[in-house]
């Protein structure tokens, strides 16, 4: 098997964030009285939630935000991609390990993805923002993973890949040595210019529901250079 771990971000990679992310920030600013941010400006993330309420509004006071916002955020439910959880299960089937490094703080991770159908135990390990040394796009992010799995980096980069939707996943990957597979599932497909299209074709997919045809495309191409 090629890539045996298989590494996720979490939002707009497996659970569809950014349409509900945005009108949870929408709706707060209007109930405060605050400018309303477009989606625009909302596609810029980090590097903590916290940084990117701080750029939005400069110098207000955030405490009126968090309050009401742990107040409305059951209100706004995020569903799974869709064909990710019949990908996923899969890729299990398949032996694949499969791990999420996000930048998603611990609160509400689980909640979300119980709310996407995503059970916890489907997956080796969940790393949120305060397991990682540091974030993405540090490669030092997918050091809870090397590990877990009880290896070094060096060791264990060329048999995983990470998949993911933005910019700074590419980064991580890259700089750790990680295979790398985005997917137009995120915010950043909107944009006039994307990370994305600097990406060959082999790269890119539609939807992390594509993985798994991806994977064995992979590995009969490598079967047949085999037997040349």
């Amino acid at each position: 098997m090629r890539y045996p771990v298989l590494i996720f971000d979490l939002d707009d990679t497996l659970i569809e964030s950014f349409p509900e992310y945005v009108r949870l920030h929408q709706r707060i600013a209007t109930e405060l009285g605050w400018q309303i941010p477009s989606a625009e400006q909302l596609v810029h993330y980090g590097p903590t939630w916290e940084d990117t309420l701080a750029r939005l509004w400069p110098g207000v006071g955030l405490d009126p935000f968090m309050n009401l916002y742990e107040q409305l955020a059951d209100d706004h439910s995020y569903p799974a991609i869709n064909g990710v959880p019949d990908a996923l299960t899969q890729l299990r089937e398949r032996g694949h390990s499969l791990w999420i490094v996000t930048k998603r703080s611990r609160r509400r991770l689980r909640q979300r993805m119980d709310q996407a159908g995503l059970p916890s135990e489907w997956f080796a390990g969940i790393f949120a923002y305060e397991d990682q040394p540091v974030s993405k796009p540090d490669p030092r992010c997918f050091e809870p993973v090397w590990q877990a799995l009880g290896g070094s980096r060096s060791s264990m980069a060329e048999r995983a890949i990470y998949v993911g939707d933005r910019e700074d996943d590419q980064l991580a990957a890259s700089a750790a040595g990680v295979g790398f597979v985005g997917v137009r599932t995120g915010p950043e497909r909107h944009a006039s210019s994307s990370f994305l299209d600097r990406l060959t074709r082999e790269q890119v997919l539609d939807s992390a529901a594509e993985l798994p045809a991806w994977l064995e495309d992979l590995e009969d191409l490598e079967e047949l250079e085999d037997h040349r």
